[in-house]
């Protein structure tokens, strides 16, 4: 292809991107807390969400990235559960590899989205005052910590953000089949959502429609017509930087079909869908010795792991329940109580034949 015709494909492409997302014009360059935004550079600051027991200040860093042109305003935060490192380092990588002098439009990198679980290397704020799930709380409010930074970040998204990813992992004791959770249940048309959600390039796409996470914020930003998704890679202990690539590979791929960032990993559209999600927890107490791994097909009565005693007897078979079709998740800590959270399962599924990859273009490697 020729250099003109790139430089028309890439026109059209960031033309096409402002038009699926014309509305009330947004500030620029766009500014988030103590970070101004600058036309054509990345610069650096904070959000102040909260304050310390001393009295110090509660941010969240951030990053913004700014085109030379206005356009599209993505907003990528990480770490909203404190034990998931990799989505923290994915944005980074996603950061270094964002050119400004190519783009149109801005990111707006959230690097550690509830600093009091990732303080205290826990999925949530370890305050006993508070002990809340960031991802059932939104869209906040003022009442204990993790509400109330909810509430800042639920504003300046609704503000600024024309799409909304937010970075999650299995955390430090699950690992993960990758998938891009979404809820097309506000304004968005839903051909559009499910072309930008294809658009990552992961395998698997949980469509819900129900509301099954009806205060995440990919849930109430949907409902106020801002395309949101849940980007889900990996997870256990150490860190794969596969997973961490292939993460930042994928949202690369949105930020091209948005027309943001012209450069990405290419696409490759997912060959799986499911509607539905289900948990599998054990009755008796022991280690845990799982038989199937993240994104394993499974079906009713398949031997999902076993549970053993101290002494070395399996006292327990789990088996896939009726309606599970795919492992989503494992749990990758060896031993649990009775009511372990081992298994996390997709159903409704529905396969969608594979496209072929255009010329040059491959899907994120692992």
């Amino acid at each position: 292809m020729t250099r003109r015709r790139h430089r028309i494909v890439a026109i059209a492409a960031a033309a096409a991107a402002l038009l699926a997302f014309a509305g009330p014009p947004k500030e620029w360059p766009v500014s988030v807390g103590s970070v101004r935004g600058a036309a054509g550079r990345l610069v650096r600051g904070t959000l102040k969400v909260a304050e310390a027991a001393d009295g110090t200040p509660v941010e969240l860093p951030i990053q913004i990235v700014s085109g030379e042109r206005p356009g599209p305003i993505v907003w990528v935060e990480a770490a909203t559960h404190g034990d998931e490192y990799g989505g923290v380092r994915a944005l980074q990588e996603l950061v270094r590899g964002l050119d400004p002098r190519t783009m149109t439009g801005a990111v707006v990198a959230v690097m550690i989205t509830n600093p009091p679980a990732f303080r205290g290397l826990q999925r949530v704020n370890p305050n006993l005052d508070d002990l809340s799930d960031m991802g059932d709380v939104f869209p906040g409010r003022e009442r204990f910590a993790t509400e109330r930074i909810a509430a800042v970040v639920d504003a300046e998204v609704r503000r600024v953000a024309d799409a909304f990813v937010d970075l999650h992992t299995g955390g430090d004791r699950f690992r993960q089949c990758p998938f891009v959770f979404y809820s097309p249940t506000g304004t968005v048309p839903e051909p559009r959502y499910d072309e930008l959600a294809r658009s990552f390039g992961v395998p698997l796409l949980w469509r819900d429609t129900q509301k099954v996470f009806a205060h995440d914020p990919v849930t109430t930003f949907s409902g106020a017509g801002i395309p949101s998704f849940l980007l889900e890679v990996g997870g256990g202990q150490p860190l794969d930087p596969a997973d961490l690539r292939y993460q930042a590979a994928a949202v690369s791929n949105l930020l091209r079909k948005l027309g943001v960032a012209p450069a990405a990993s290419g696409l490759a559209p997912p060959t799986v869908m499911i509607s539905g999600y289900r948990i599998v927890t054990n009755a008796r107490g022991g280690f845990f010795e799982a038989a199937v791994k993240p994104c394993d097909r499974i079906r009713e009565g398949s031997v999902l792991g076993l549970i053993v005693d101290a002494y070395g007897d399996t006292v327990e078979t789990l088996r896939a329940p009726e309606g599970a079709d795919v492992v989503i998740g494992v749990s990758t800590y060896p031993a649990t109580p009775t009511g372990g959270w081992l298994l996390e399962l997709g159903t409704g599924l529905a396969e969608r034949p594979a496209a072929a990859a255009r010329p040059g273009e491959a899907s994120p490697g692992r």
